[in-house]
């Protein structure tokens, strides 16, 4: 970690950056980089990985390590960073034949209450939760432990949702749920989803 100060230096200087100008990016001091550059201070993670990203280095070139650290097996950008939406080896099988068509759609707290056509109510844990709390896992967390580190925002109350013609539901028109996964993966109460 005794190379991170002259990296810093050298990348800021590659893109004729006064300590000031990066600074001011970082939201720090242009003390705080001057003591980076003279190894008389470390950045915090966070600061670490807005200069990976600014400086488009990885964490372990940025702090000087040749083989991959802990810090890029775990904050990986590389990897299966999708949702389980995408994911081939998570779509379950499920029983052929007609499923009710959901007709509502509601979020609290990333816990979906759909009201289905037959009259029933049912809850559901949203794939952000879902994988927020595989990102936990050693198994399951491979590719989400982003999610850990203020990943991408989500709004607890309500949210934009749109039922389509064959009863599958979008979520801000992206995460995608079919109607079997709605029928199948719900509880008829929400206490029954924390497994």
């Amino acid at each position: 970690m005794v190379e991170i100060g002259t990296t810093i230096k050298e990348l800021r200087q590659a893109k004729r950056m006064s300590q000031k100008e990066l600074a001011e990016h970082l939201h720090v001091t242009p003390q705080a980089v001057s003591k980076w550059e003279l190894g008389k201070s470390y950045p915090d993670l966070d600061t670490l990985l807005q200069l990976s990203d600014f400086f488009h280095i990885s964490t372990d070139k940025l702090l000087g390590n040749a083989s991959p650290s802990f810090l890029e097996a775990l904050f990986s950008k590389k990897g299966n960073r999708t949702m389980k939406k995408n994911a081939p080896e998570s779509k379950p099988e499920y029983p052929k034949g007609p499923v009710p068509k959901a007709i509502k759609v509601e979020n609290a707290a990333n816990y979906l209450m759909v009201t289905f056509d037959n009259g029933e109510t049912r809850y559901l844990r949203s794939h952000y939760l879902d994988d927020y709390l595989d990102a936990y896992s050693l198994k399951k967390g491979r590719g989400k432990r982003h999610l850990l580190l203020g990943g991408p925002a989500n709004i607890w109350f309500g949210s934009e949702f749109e039922i389509l013609e064959d009863g599958t539901v979008l979520l801000f028109g992206k995460d995608r749920y079919s109607p079997q996964e709605l029928w199948y993966e719900s509880r008829s109460r929400a206490i029954d989803l924390s497994e």
